[in-house]
């Protein structure tokens, strides 16, 4: 081998020397050129998402209304139902469910006079609904 003093070292041939010394001997690292890493999916904007769920809030007052409307009268429908199974002596037992139920359906529709009946038939429920808890547990 001939050393030739007029060349200068270069700093990159180092690094290369650094990465094989650190293999244990009799080791050779397979080194079939560079590898390149697995292409990752791009991620898809949330935006379409943030647009459905915004959709899906921003309904119309007058439609909310009428489902608080109509959630109102099945509520004084299963109450209705109530008395007269307390009056027979026999209440459906699906009935307790159904007044839970309509207690969780409760929002309010902006209709301060519709806010207040339904909030009025609300309560009713809650009574209902805590007594016949109390007659369950007794």
């Amino acid at each position: 081998m001939k050393i030739e003093s007029g060349k200068s070292v270069s700093a990159a041939g180092g690094a290369r020397k650094a990465a094989g010394a650190s293999a244990a001997p009799g080791f050779a690292p397979q080194m079939d050129g560079p590898q390149k890493a697995a292409a990752t999916a791009p991620t898809a904007p949330l935006a379409a998402l943030d647009a459905l769920i915004a959709l899906q809030s921003d309904e119309t007052p007058s439609r909310r209304r009428a489902r608080q409307a109509k959630r109102g009268a099945e509520a004084l429908d299963a109450l209705e139902k109530l008395e007269q199974g307390l009056l027979s002596g026999r209440a459906p037992g699906s009935l307790k469910g159904e007044l839970e139920r309509l207690t969780r359906g409760a929002e309010l529709t902006g209709e301060a006079g519709l806010d207040d009946v339904l909030h009025e038939i609300d309560i009713r429920l809650a009574v209902e609904l805590a007594k016949l808890e109390r007659l369950a547990a007794a």
